[in-house]
């Protein structure tokens, strides 16, 4: 095996940093390419990526192939030097801290503060439940919910950050997770159906600003799936490696452009670089070849197949180009 040491602290995303002593994995199996997807798993703060696979994810290919998501560019060349395919499948939003934002945005947190405030909450049975009640009440999480693409529970791994009403409902919700030291990943991104415009940058604004007082130096606001435009293709060639399984990328690139009407991919790239962040490129990482059948596996794996049918069962006529959106709200998620 050709371990290369250069003391990796990054995880690919929704691995957590957590207080434990051994690394544990919430493995996915794909029977058919007899490979293990993990999407989700819970590491010491202490241990490098190194250490990970060759005490734990080397170990792991004897029996079978092993899949990873959400893997950044140097993760991605540590694992190609160790003999992994690679495809690209998304990019991830990064803002550097301190972070301030453009006057828009900052203006928008500001409309958004007069409706209530930003607070961290405690990890509580009455918590949980007020979060299960407002993914409920989410436009975006109402139907199929998928699987395997971010950590979905408020736990011992995860903060949350909510926005609340001066009469304590609350109007929007975000999850933290530890991906290094210096560095926290967003994980649920969650907006009430009734949430005034505002909200949603109110609340990133105020976690970016507490995480740095914690010692962060970066915050991620999370992967979009490949949105076939000009910025990612330009982002995705200039880090583009010889190893990399370049066609599968294209193809998914088209998927995505596809079916964004079901997972509104651009629409979620749009309320991101709306905060200016750095987008850097992200990977799937597979032990054994990526073939076509491993993506489709993963795909009906997170539940997209039965997304992508309901939403053409409520699928609405939609508006002329020329015609203006309808509320201020739209006009902001369209900006």
């Amino acid at each position: 095996m050709n371990a290369s040491h250069t003391n990796l602290s990054a995880l690919p995303l929704s691995w957590a940093r957590i207080d434990t002593s051994t690394p544990s994995f919430k493995p996915v199996q794909l029977p058919l390419t007899s490979t293990k997807w993990l999407p989700i798993a819970n590491i010491p703060h202490e241990i490098s990526f190194e250490q990970l696979y060759e005490n734990h994810l080397h170990p792991m290919t004897k029996s079978g192939g092993i899949i990873l998501q959400s893997v950044n560019v140097s993760l991605r060349n540590y694992l190609i030097q160790q003999g992994w395919q690679a495809a690209a499948m998304g990019a991830e939003a990064i803002l550097d801290l301190p972070w301030r934002g453009k006057r828009s945005v900052r203006e928008l947190a500001r409309r958004g503060r007069r409706h209530g405030s930003v607070q961290e909450v405690e990890n509580t049975c009455t918590n949980q439940a007020k979060l299960a009640q407002l993914i409920e009440q989410s436009p975006s999480r109402q139907g199929v919910q998928l699987k395997h693409i971010e950590r979905p529970d408020f736990n011992d791994s995860t903060r949350l950050f909510v926005f609340e009403s001066a009469d304590q409902q609350w109007l929007g919700g975000v999850t933290i997770s530890v991906n290094t030291a210096s560095s926290a990943h967003t994980e649920l991104l969650i907006r009430h159906q009734d949430a005034p415009v505002g909200v949603m940058e109110a609340l990133t604004t105020a976690i970016a600003q507490q995480l740095t007082c914690d010692g962060f130096t970066q915050l991620s606001l999370g992967n979009v799936l490949l949105v076939d435009t000009l910025e990612n293709k330009s982002l995705f060639a200039q880090h583009y490696h010889p190893n990399e399984v370049w066609l599968r990328s294209q193809m998914m690139f088209k998927l995505s452009k596809r079916f964004d009407f079901a997972y509104n991919s651009s629409g979620l790239w749009k309320f991101k670089n709306k905060f200016s962040p750095r987008w850097e490129p992200l990977y799937l990482m597979s032990s054994k070849r990526i073939s076509m059948l491993t993506v489709a596996e993963m795909i009906h794996a997170t539940g997209y197949p039965k997304l992508v049918w309901n939403r053409l069962l409520k699928l609405e006529p939609t508006h002329p180009k020329n015609e203006t959106p309808q509320t201020e709200a739209e006009a902001v998620t369209l900006s």
